[in-house]
């Protein structure tokens, strides 16, 4: 299940892209995130270690893609952050976060995902 926990009004966020934009989302399963996905995620992996894949470099629109992802967890529990090809970008602890960001094309190169940040989070 997934809802929004703060966005802009649709005009200002087809100015600011979606960066702006947030949502919350207990896990079932893996999470596969796409280019429509809000820019901060609050991931519950709900009792168990999960992945959360990013988009294949060569899908990010508009060039450049930042995802702050945080672990809702209320226990020990993962969220194993991959790129397209499955390699571990980072593994988000219990009261961590992360950032992630991604330069898209540029000159007809695909950048690759990198880890910005691992913070430390104290969610109430």
């Amino acid at each position: 299940m997934s809802s929004a926990f703060f966005s802009l009004p649709g005009f200002a966020k087809g100015l600011a892209g979606s960066f702006y934009s947030g949502s919350a989302e207990t896990l079932a399963g893996a999470k596969t995130i796409d280019d429509d996905d809000a820019m901060i995620l609050k991931l519950d992996p709900a009792g168990a270690a999960r992945d959360v894949n990013l988009p294949a470099e060569g899908e990010i629109d508009p060039a450049g893609r930042m995802y702050w992802i945080v672990n809702a967890a209320d226990a020990a529990e993962n969220l194993v952050v991959k790129n397209d090809g499955g390699d571990t970008i980072v593994t988000i602890s219990q009261n961590e976060s992360a950032v992630v960001y991604n330069a898209g094309k540029s000159g007809g190169t695909e950048s690759s995902w990198v880890l910005i940040c691992l913070p430390t989070i104290a969610l109430s």
